[in-house]
């Protein structure tokens, strides 16, 4: 597959920075700053960003597996369709607790969601189908954001 272009590799990897600005910022702020303004904020934005993550495996899941035998293709799109839809609802589930002031459940989710994807992803396309550079830009980003995430999650989560 062709290699990704220039400007959505940029946008995909300069993705995570308002997380890293705004985790940096909770840790620096008080706790009543961080978590009325900033957490909301924090987590609404990884909901988006791993909902976005879920639209490009949408796109992926439209396109057929390079070498499988006709019968396995239906378990393969199933499997894909499956990585598409879940991230988004992580992401609605996080807001949603986040909403109801249950900050470090939301943070939780999307800590395990961000992983889970990653893992399922790996696992549900052979490299081939994916554009050249798009698993390596997918674990950087992953690991920034999985990073922001733990620590607002050690620093800012009420408990």
């Amino acid at each position: 597959m062709k290699r990704i272009p220039l400007l959505p590799f940029l946008l995909g990897v300069l993705s995570p920075v308002p997380l890293v600005i705004m985790a940096f910022i909770m840790m620096f702020y008080s706790p009543q700053t961080a978590l009325p303004i900033l957490l909301p904020s924090f987590v609404g934005y990884a909901g988006i960003i791993l909902s976005f993550i879920g639209g490009i495996n949408w796109i992926l899941s439209m396109q057929k597996p390079v070498i499988l035998l006709e019968n396995e293709t239906d378990i393969i799109d199933k499997k894909r369709l499956l990585i598409a839809v879940v991230p988004c609802l992580f992401g609605e589930l996080a807001i949603i607790l986040t909403a109801n002031h249950k900050w470090s459940t939301a943070l939780l989710l999307l800590i395990v969601g961000f992983a889970t994807t990653l893992f399922l992803e790996r696992n549900a396309y052979l490299p081939t189908e994916q554009p050249t550079g798009y698993r390596s830009m997918r674990w950087l980003t992953t690991m920034v954001i999985q990073l922001c995430l733990i620590g607002a999650f050690i620093f800012r989560a009420p408990w």
